[in-house]
Parts: structure tokens; C-alpha cells; sequence
């Protein structure tokens, strides 16, 4: 029988469970103890993830691209370390570690990282940091099982993205559009184009999507859309923008003007920094189309000398004193075309500001024949005021603006206020002529005053009682200035109410600011066949208020015909204006655990 060794296999059985069963017990307890310890981790952890998410969302809307006009840093960590407090956070101030810095779309590998930067205008975006170390258990002892350091981050970016422009306006295009009319001509080798005034003050306010652009020319983004030739850009405009019939011929001229295919779409859109624009973007028709316009004169006048002439046809024009026009023979040289910018309100990092827009570089060069205030009495005797040449060479002066704030929508705000910096250069106007790269060459005007006709045909006539070789100069001074947009941008608009989206502001007093100097080089009286009659002792009572005369003509013909030209292109003689026709503000972005790229060494 096998009994005493089936008992001793027994006991040997009971000796290794009273030995295993404690420690099985004691690894069931050691597994339950840390998964209470790992729930404990991961949900403290979450916790803190849920304080930096929160904290870095408040602290984004301060950082530059968004904090209006004066950000602070310290406005942004107390926005974070409030918002973290109210999701729970009980540490101290500095265990909330924020930082501004930039996280933008030009990387093309598809990792998304945070650059910090040192100064706030550079911003975009903040990343806060937590760390704190707790015990890896809370019952087990901690001396043997010690800590464990847990560490989360967030990232946020939050920017409006705004269309920006130096804006033309149809107000300035006079009673028959002759003078942007003749522009076209030439651009466009139709002599004698017309436009209707009534025409373009339809595309004052008018704006064209970028997905309907998009859609129209074939492309899926931006991108490819601004490598584009220029005339797949108007024609597209004429397709899908709500512009009337005269503006849609006008488009399809431009699709086929000489020197379209070597202008890009990029010269007239400039995108910075790749900046994510929706497809619900607005552009503005008028705009576009007066860049088109320019950028192909600026092709073209390198064919005719460095200037394109513009033969005019004055009619019913208002100007004081001047009671005919006997020729006016107009020149135009385009030095840079205006640009429509698309971009942020931050600096780069070389400290300047990111989203830059253009008036346009123009140069004028008139030359007038008028007579002033003709009186005739029959065949006995006929005298005018004067007979004048003008000739006038003017720099517009141009200018460029920089987007330099924005207060971005929050909470119950719908709208953003922009804040831009107008640079307007000085503007000059002499009496001369342009050189072939558009500069100034100042020329004398020659004035027969008191134009004398006696028994016509049997006396000579005088030509002039007074005659005044003289030269004309003047300026409009520079001027900086930093313009809040009023009111503030609607993001957002009623589909069935609607309200007025578009920004204008004007910068500079225009013509008002012009002081004008005239130099007599020459002056003598009653200029006939017979020669002159030096009489100098008695021309300072006659010359004095001939001047004041001058100084009129001379700004009325700047008034009425030279301003109107410039304000159809962007620039005012001595102003600039500017134009906001689309925001965006989709560029929220919240990014956990974001990888934060190291400066160079």
C-alpha cells in the first residue's frame, strides 16, 4: 500500500501553499494598489492637461496677432495662470511655466512645432508648461518606490487673418471717367476707351470669394492660385464677381492685353507667409482690377521711354479761372504697383511687421495750354487774361502701410479692430518734365498776361503786357500716422440683415496741405512784334498779384484733373487710403504636448 507516501505528498502540497498563497495575495495587492496609483496618475495627469489647455487659450487671446493695441507679457500670464486657477490649478504662480512664441504654416513636412520667441510683437501663439513630481504610489512606501515627474503642455494659436489694401476709389473719376478712361486706353491699345462712372462706383464695396476663384481657374489652393498668369485671374473676376456688363467687357480686355501673360497673380496678391486663408475669403474687385491695370502699364511704359502717354479730352471740367483748355497732353510712369496683402498683425523675426501693403509709385507729367477769362469786342479789340503753357511733373508721393494690431472677437464680441501704420511719402509737384525712370526735371512756364489784339489784322498784336519766364515748385510734407480702424470689423454678418463689413480710412489733407513756390526768372512788359520794352521799376505792383494768379491756375489744374487720376489709383496728391475688405479669424489652433523647436547655437 502506498499510504504513507500518498500522506507525505499531501504535506509536501500544504508546505508550498502556505508558502505561495501569501505571495500570490501579496501581488493581487501590489497590481490593485498601483492600478489605484496608475488611475490616480492619468487622472491628475488629465487634469493638469485640462489647466494648461484652458490657461493657454485665455493667455492666446493677448499675445500680439490678437491682443489689440498695447499686449503685454504680463497681461498674458495672468490671463493663463486665472483661466488655469478657475479649471482648478492650486500650485504657485511659477509652476505655470507660459511662453510666447510663433507657430505658423511654412513648414511643408507636416510637423507642427512652437517657436518661442523674446518679444511679444512677434507672436501668434502662447505655450504654457506644467510640471510637479508626486509619489509613484500612496500606499506603497514612497522611500522605496519614490516619485515620478508628470509633465504636460499646450499650445495655442490664435490670429486673424485680414485683406488689406492701399484702395483706389471710385470718387475721384469725374463726371465722364475721361481720365481713367485714357489710362485703360492705352493699357488696354483702345484709344478712346470709356467707362461710366455709374460702373465703377458699382465696385466700391464689391468683393470676390476665394473659393469661387479657386473653383473658376481650376485650382485647389492658394498656393497655386498665386502662380498663376494674371489674365486667369480677371478672367475668373469676370466669371464669378457680381460686376455689371461694362466692368465684365473691361475684364476680358484685360485677359488679352499685350503683356498680361508675364504678370503673375502673385504680384497682385501677396499672401504672408503662407497664411491660412479660408475659402470664404474676400478680395476686392476694384482693387484687383486697378492693380491689374498698373501692373500691366509698369510692362509696358518700358517699351515707350519709361512713360505711357495719355492724350486727353477735357470737357466740362470745373476749374476756377480758366476758361479753355486749349491742349493737355498727359504722361504716366508706374514705379511699383499696388499690392493686396493677406496676412497677420506681427512682426518677424527681424522685426518688422509681416503684413506690408503698397499705395502705387506713380509719376505724372502734364503739360497744359489754357487760356484764362477771353474777352472779345468784335473785330475792334479781343484780350485775354492770359495765355499760359504749363508744364507739371508730379510725384504722387505713394506710401505703404503696415497691419500693427488687431483685437480679435471673444466671448460675446463678434467684431475685431484693426490698427494699421500709414507711411505717405512726400509729394512733389514742379513745373517741368519726367526722365525715362520717372523722375523729376524741373522746366520753366512761360505766361503772356494781358493777351492785346487792336483792329485785328491791322496791328500787331501784343502778345502779352506782362511776360513771365518763371518756375513753380511745390510739396505735400510726409506724413506717418498709426489709424484704428472705426468702426471695428464684423466677423460675422445677419445673412438677412446683413451690415457693412468693409474698413476706409484716409490718411493726409490732400491738395490742402500743397504750398507752392514760384521763381521769376524772367519778367518784362508789353511783349510785342516790335519786341520787348524793358519797364522793370514798374513790375512789382503788376508781377506780385500775376503770381498770386499762377499759384491758382496752377492748383486748380492739380485739383481738377492730376488728384482725380491719382485717387482712381490708390493715392491722392498728398494722401493715402486704406482698405480692409476681408478678415478671418479660423487660425484657432490648440495643440497638446507640441514639440518646441530649440534656437540655433
Amino acid at each position: 500500500m502506498n499510504r504513507p507516501e500518498t500522506t507525505i505528498n499531501r504535506l509536501r502540497q500544504r508546505g508550498a501553499l502556505s508558502v505561495i498563497t501569501p505571495l500570490l495575495l501579496l501581488i493581487v495587492i501590489t497590481l490593485t494598489v498601483m492600478a489605484l496609483d496608475g488611475a490616480r496618475l492619468y487622472s491628475l495627469r488629465s487634469d493638469m492637461q485640462a489647466q494648461v489647455n484652458v490657461a493657454a487659450q485665455a493667455a492666446a487671446g493677448e499675445a500680439q496677432a490678437c491682443g489689440g493695441q498695447a499686449p503685454s507679457t504680463a497681461l498674458v500670464q495672468q490671463r493663463a495662470l486665472a483661466a488655469a486657477a478657475a479649471q482648478g490649478f492650486q500650485g504657485a504662480a511659477e509652476e505655470l511655466e507660459v511662453q510666447l512664441g510663433v507657430i505658423d504654416d511654412t513648414d511643408n513636412d507636416g510637423v507642427v512645432a512652437f517657436a518661442p520667441v523674446n518679444i511679444i510683437e512677434q507672436s501668434n501663439a502662447v505655450l504654457v508648461s506644467y510640471t510637479r513630481t508626486e509619489p509613484i504610489s500612496m500606499l506603497l512606501p514612497q522611500s522605496v518606490f519614490g516619485g515620478i515627474d508628470i509633465s504636460v503642455n499646450a499650445a495655442v494659436r490664435k490670429e486673424v487673418v485680414a485683406t488689406v489694401s492701399a484702395a483706389g476709389s471710385t470718387a475721384g473719376v469725374g463726371g465722364d471717367a475721361t481720365l481713367l478712361g485714357s489710362l485703360l486706353g492705352v493699357v488696354l491699345n483702345q484709344p478712346g476707351f470709356s467707362l461710366d462712372p455709374t460702373d465703377l462706383n458699382s465696385l466700391e464695396n464689391t468683393t470676390v470669394q476665394l473659393g469661387d476663384l479657386l473653383t473658376a481657374v481650376g485650382v485647389d489652393d492658394l498656393v497655386d492660385l498665386l502662380a498663376l498668369d494674371a489674365s486667369e485671374l480677371a478672367a475668373a473676376i469676370g466669371d464669378v464677381g457680381d460686376v455689371t456688363a461694362p466692368v465684365a467687357d473691361l475684364l476680358d480686355d484685360i485677359v488679352t492685353a499685350q503683356g498680361i501673360d508675364t504678370v503673375k497673380v502673385g504680384d497682385i496678391i501677396n499672401v504672408v507667409e503662407n497664411a491660412s486663408v479660408p475659402a470664404s475669403s474676400e478680395f476686392p474687385v476694384y482693387d484687383l482690377v486697378i492693380s491689374l491695370v498698373l501692373n500691366l502699364a509698369e510692362q509696358q511704359q518700358a517699351g515707350a521711354g519709361g512713360l505711357l502717354s495719355l492724350p486727353l479730352t477735357i470737357n466740362n471740367l470745373s476749374v476756377p479761372l480758366i476758361a479753355n483748355i486749349n491742349s493737355v497732353d498727359l504722361g504716366l510712369n508706374v514705379g511699383e504697383p499696388p499690392t493686396v496683402a493677406v496676412g497677420p498683425a506681427r512682426q518677424d523675426a527681424d522685426g518688422e511687421w509681416v503684413t506690408r501693403f503698397y499705395a502705387p509709385d506713380v509719376t505724372l507729367q502734364l503739360s497744359a495750354q489754357v487760356e484764362l477769362l477771353p474777352i472779345s469786342l468784335g473785330p475792334l479789340l479781343t484780350f485775354s487774361l492770359a495765355d499760359l503753357t504749363v508744364p507739371l511733373a508730379v510725384n504722387a508721393g505713394g506710401g505703404e502701410g503696415q497691419l500693427i494690431s488687431a483685437d480679435c472677437a471673444r466671448g460675446r464680441s463678434n467684431s475685431v479692430e484693426f490698427g494699421v501704420n500709414l507711411e505717405r511719402e512726400v509729394a512733389r509737384i514742379v513745373t517741368g518734365r519726367l526722365g525715362p525712370g520717372g523722375e523729376l526735371l524741373p522746366e520753366r512756364l512761360e505766361a503772356n498776361v494781358g493777351r492785346l489784339s487792336l483792329l485785328s489784322g491791322l496791328l500787331p498784336p501784343i502778345e502779352g503786357i506782362l511776360y513771365l519766364n518763371a518756375e513753380v515748385e511745390g510739396e505735400v510734407p510726409g506724413v506717418e500716422e498709426t489709424v484704428f480702424m472705426d468702426p471695428r470689423y464684423n466677423l460675422y454678418c445677419d445673412p438677412i440683415e446683413g451690415c457693412d463689413q468693409s474698413q476706409h480710412n484716409d490718411l493726409g489733407d490732400g491738395l490742402s496741405g500743397l504750398d507752392l513756390d514760384i521763381t521769376v526768372h524772367e519778367a518784362s512788359l508789353l511783349r510785342s512784334n516790335f519786341g520787348l520794352i524793358n519797364l522793370t521799376p514798374l513790375l512789382t505792383p503788376i508781377v506780385d498779384p500775376v503770381l498770386v494768379l499762377l499759384n491758382d491756375v496752377i492748383s486748380s489744374l492739380a485739383e481738377a484733373v492730376i488728384n482725380p487720376l491719382l485717387r482712381t489709383l490708390g493715392v491722392g496728391l498728398g494722401g493715402i487710403s486704406v482698405n480692409v475688405s476681408a478678415a478671418n479669424q479660423d487660425g484657432i489652433q490648440l495643440i497638446e504636448n507640441i514639440a518646441v523647436e530649440q534656437p540655433d547655437q
